[in-house]
């Protein structure tokens, strides 16, 4: 046998064993069970809000629960599995009363949420650290560079010990008169967890908070 016929199948060879070993090469880790998406999926939240008014100099805190409740799931006019999530909300004074109709899917790689009558892209696969990209695509908002901050961290919220979360940066703009800070944070197999706003206008020579608003929204029980 010649010396290139060998040569041929030597290479053959090494071309084989490296497709096995790209066959058999374990799939990277995607992240779709940080927005799990089924059925019967409940999570209740436990949300802290307090509005700055400087019509009458008042601050106004208020205190409630949300639950979001995935009630079922069809089949988009464009063929996307899609799932309903019907919001609620509980107060002090009223028990759970209907608030909102939310839509969520996974398509192309991107996990979107409609909410009130906007769609968002909440996160985009695989996740990896600081990976980026544009929340308000398919909306009519300007354009926010989410960005993921930290990947896989334990966290605890309350009495709620969670293994692995996701910390995204949607949004922060800080300067004199205006702080505007958007954050979300997501755990596998529970989807949000953690929503933090602050949206106020500051005086500008001594920084007091003039008006706007602060939310906070965090895990509370999940089933």
């Amino acid at each position: 046998m010649n010396k290139s016929v060998i040569g041929i199948l030597w290479l053959g060879c090494l071309l084989l064993l490296a497709c096995n070993k790209l066959e058999n090469a374990p799939k990277p880790a995607m992240g779709f069970n940080y927005f799990p998406l089924k059925e019967s999926h409940v999570v209740i939240y436990n949300v802290d809000s307090t509005v700055y008014s400087d019509f009458n100099n008042s601050i106004t805190n208020y205190l409630f629960q949300l639950k979001d409740t995935v009630t079922n799931k069809f089949t988009d006019s464009r063929g996307n599995e899609t799932y309903r999530i019907e919001r609620y909300k509980k107060t002090a004074t009223q028990d759970w009363f209907f608030q909102k109709l939310i839509t969520r899917k996974i398509i192309n790689y991107r996990a979107e949420e409609v909410i009130d009558n906007k769609t968002y892209v909440r996160l985009v696969f695989p996740i990896t650290l600081q990976s980026n990209w544009n929340g308000n695509l398919y909306n009519d908002l300007e354009e926010w560079r989410h960005e993921v901050k930290e990947l896989d961290v334990p966290l605890t919220i309350g009495t709620n010990r969670l293994d692995s979360t996701i910390s995204i940066q949607q949004y922060s703009e800080i300067n004199l008169i205006r702080e505007d800070i958007y954050d979300e944070t997501y755990a596998k197999n529970i989807g949000l967890v953690i929503k933090e706003v602050k949206a106020i206008d500051k005086d500008i020579n001594t920084g007091r908070t003039k008006r706007g608003f602060t939310y906070k929204m965090q895990l509370a029980s999940w089933k």
